[in-house]
């Protein structure tokens, strides 16, 4: 798969543009706010999206560990859009994460959408520290480097008239935060109050992601 090389920390990642995450030296696949099972939470207030993110977000993983072959996946944070989206999950998924377990370590840290949620076989964490990287859904006072998500970062890009929003990786020196690996997920300006707040605005390394490729701004 296409790649762009991030240098963060001193490490080599691979941003792939599926808007997965690869920590090469470990073999470690990283992914954000899946927000899995999102219509089927919307269904039940009568807001009714297309049905089938549970099984392409889940295609979307499978074929990344096929790829890739990982030892480790982590999840970020919202794995689950909320309690009602493990309805959206198939006995067939699970006897399919089941397989995937046997040759990678699923760790999930809890986000805000889903901390109260469990799911045999996944190890789950408030957050989980690597070396000198501190993983969680949001950033927190620390002198680790940071690898979080949440915010579901997109930029703004103008081109011959007109411009777009585009989902998007983006970091500072310490904290690195991961676009939406959803499908039904919006998105934040990366100059937005809220991601200013965590990363500044100014020496922001910026990864718009395109259909086939990760650019670098």
């Amino acid at each position: 798969m296409y790649y762009q090389l991030i240098n963060f920390g001193n490490e080599e990642f691979h941003a792939y543009p599926n808007k997965s995450l690869y920590w090469k030296r470990l073999n470690t696949l990283i992914v954000s706010d899946l927000h899995i099972g999102k219509s089927i939470s919307y269904a039940k207030n009568k807001q009714f999206l297309p049905p089938y993110d549970t099984k392409e977000i889940l295609n979307k993983i499978f074929v990344s560990l096929d790829k890739i072959k990982p030892s480790n996946l982590i999840i970020v944070g919202d794995l689950l859009h909320d309690v009602f989206s493990t309805l959206s999950i198939k006995d067939q998924d699970y006897k399919n994460l089941s397989q995937y377990m046997k040759n990678t370590d699923f760790i999930w840290i809890k986000g805000n959408h889903d901390k109260n949620i469990q799911i045999e076989g996944f190890k789950n964490f408030t957050n989980y520290k690597i070396d000198k990287f501190l993983f969680t859904h949001i950033p927190i006072e620390t002198s680790l480097f940071q690898i979080c998500g949440h915010y579901h970062p997109k930029v703004k890009i103008s081109h011959k008239g007109k411009t777009i929003f585009k989902t998007s990786f983006v970091h500072n020196e310490k904290i690195f935060i991961l676009p939406s690996f959803g499908i039904l997920t919006g998105g934040l300006d990366i100059h937005s109050k809220q991601i200013s707040d965590v990363l500044g605005k100014n020496n922001l390394s910026i990864y718009p992601v395109g259909q086939d490729k990760v650019y670098k701004l």
